[in-house]
């Protein structure tokens, strides 16, 4: 009994905001009208009181419900006319003469209702149906123009409305559309990430299987779990920079036992930046790079880094090493699979808020930094 009970609690509150959405422009226009019998009748009682006679507050209102609330009665068939006639998709000059007989009827039908309510509401013993024929044609050829008036804005609301309704439900499919491609988009570049490190990462096992079996048996080990962390994520586009560095962790520890004394490496990040949001896999196609192009051609040990600290409201990432370098004078660098789709997934995650520069280091090195809006994964 008790799992049935969030569900159904909830049926009573869905149907409350059901109920609310199908009589919210009803209200709109039931509110509308009245704010405009209230000014018709002020408009009266001061018209008539600057004419010298008795002011009479119920009287001056009741003429402005009268007249406003008929055309509230009239409203849902004016919609159903409009709606019938832009179902044509006619030019709108076509549309407009296509609304003349329906606004001239409506018009006289305003007038007869006003002339008959008027007649035996407001002044139920004032001569009947006579007196309510006199009213009906006096109106008529005084007031017939404005309530065509009346009928072409209330046309010309709705039509205004449903553009700017249309307006927005494009919008909002625009943007669900851009997301989409832009997920999609972050999707591959990852999944060029991962083949690329995979490969690398079996060619190292190859090479090292032929002279110590016990170190590439690790380093299987290691590759596991490796992947294991990394698919685990699948979906996030962000993550704690603390897991990032947990993964970044069993792939240094693969090119340790595969550089042995080769390969120095350092990790500085401060302790309040471990619970920033980043992309997943960021640092270790940067660090991969770093090893491969730097110190694998280099005939002595080098030194990889990693620093990451905050800058006020940014995230500064930083991995260098003390390699060979880029050629003297290479002022263009190609970039590969690693740091192209960094820059790519950075571009579609940060848009213009991200930066990613490299240098060459002096005497020889090589240094990609990152910049990046500060987001924490606790807020």
């Amino acid at each position: 009994m008790s799992l049935n009970t969030p569900a159904r609690a909830a049926e009573p509150a869905a149907s409350w905001r059901g109920l609310a959405s199908h009589w919210r422009w009803p209200a709109l226009v039931l509110a509308g009208y009245t704010v405009l019998a209230l000014l018709y009748g002020a408009q009266l009682f001061v018209y008539r009181a600057s004419r010298g006679e008795p002011p009479n507050t119920g009287e001056a209102l009741l003429t402005g419900a009268i007249v406003w609330y008929c055309w509230a009665v009239l409203t849902p068939f004016i919609l159903a006319v409009a709606r019938r006639v832009a179902a044509t998709g006619k030019p709108w000059p076509v549309q407009l003469v296509l609304h003349v007989p329906p606004g001239l009827f409506f018009a006289v039908l305003h007038l007869a209702l006003v002339a008959v309510l008027r007649q035996f509401v407001q002044v139920p013993n004032g001569g009947g149906w006579p007196a309510a024929w006199a009213h009906f044609t006096w109106m008529l050829s005084k007031t017939t123009d404005f309530d065509l008036l009346v009928y072409l804005s209330v046309v010309g609301l709705d039509a205004a409305l449903g553009y700017s309704r249309r307006m927005r439900e494009e919008a909002v499919r625009a943007s669900m559309l851009e997301a989409q491609l832009a997920q999609a988009q972050l999707h591959l570049l990852r999944s060029q990430l991962r083949p690329h490190f995979l490969f690398n990462t079996l060619h190292a096992i190859s090479t090292l299987m032929h002279r110590d079996v016990e170190s590439a048996d690790r380093m299987v080990g290691q590759l596991s779990e490796l992947l294991r962390a990394s698919l685990e994520r699948d979906g996030r586009h962000e993550v704690p920079l603390s897991e990032e560095l947990e993964l970044l962790s069993p792939y240094l520890d693969i090119e340790r036992t595969r550089f042995s004394d080769r390969l120095q490496v350092e990790v500085d990040v401060a302790l309040e930046v471990r619970d920033a949001l980043v992309p997943p896999l960021l640092l270790q196609p940067l660090v991969e790079n770093a090893i491969r192009h730097g110190i694998a051609p280099r005939r002595g040990p080098g030194c990889v880094w990693v620093r990451v600290h905050r800058e006020g409201a940014r995230l500064a990432l930083e991995v260098g090493d003390d390699g060979v370098g880029p050629p003297p004078g290479v002022t263009e660098l190609h970039e590969g699979i690693g740091l192209g789709s960094t820059r790519a997934r950075l571009e579609r995650l940060h848009g213009a808020e991200q930066s990613l520069t490299w240098r060459a280091q002096v005497p020889s090195g090589f240094v990609v930094s990152l910049s990046i809006p500060y987001r924490s994964a606790r807020t």
